[in-house]
């Protein structure tokens, strides 16, 4: 089964997400995040075996025990590799940034002693909006460069959980469901 480590996103924030990607909409043709998939990633896990599914919780379940919970908000739109030419979307994390990467860390290095490779990317927290295909018929380099003007900022939420998510991949989008909600600490 496909699993990730995952921090849930308040519904009325994730309302907000859809209303920027609708803004998005205009200038780029993508595959939006839909609004109950929109998620903070921390570790994606891909394919692992059902079988392995008790370890699987059982890192997750005790770094949730390690680390204590925490307040945090979105800012700022941004693309992989940049806005001018992005294939990703997304909505960076500001206000705690730096314990969403430490729970990153602590899931990659606790996972690679599952044989679950490591990203060697650097660890930028963020909400995927969407996967670009393209810029729409109507949008010209203007419109592209207009992007750069769009802000998003959230309100301060409190992230007082991670989630163990499987991913089911369907031709109408990934399905996802969370297996266990494990608490971080108050």
């Amino acid at each position: 089964m496909r699993l990730f480590v995952a921090i849930k996103i308040p519904e009325d924030i994730r309302d907000e997400l859809v209303a920027v990607e609708g803004k998005l909409a205009g200038i780029y043709r993508a595959r939006w995040v839909k609004r109950d998939n929109i998620h903070l990633t921390l570790k994606f896990l891909g394919e692992v075996e059902e079988k392995r599914l008790g370890d699987t919780a059982k890192i997750v379940s005790e770094i949730s025990k390690d680390n204590p919970g925490f307040d945090l908000n979105l800012e700022n739109i941004g693309g992989f590799p940049n806005l001018k030419r992005p294939r990703v979307l997304w909505v960076g994390v500001q206000r705690g940034e730096k314990n969403t990467v430490c729970l990153m860390e602590q899931l990659e290095k606790n996972f690679a002693r599952l044989g679950i490779k490591p990203e060697k990317r650097e660890k930028n927290p963020h909400i995927t909006l969407g996967r670009v295909k393209g810029p729409t018929r109507s949008s010209d380099k203007k419109g592209r460069d207009g992007v750069n003007k769009l802000t998003y900022k959230s309100r301060v939420f409190r992230a007082d959980a991670i989630s163990l998510i499987k991913s089911e991949l369907t031709p109408r989008g990934a399905i996802h469901t969370v297996l266990e909600r494990y608490a971080l600490q108050q």
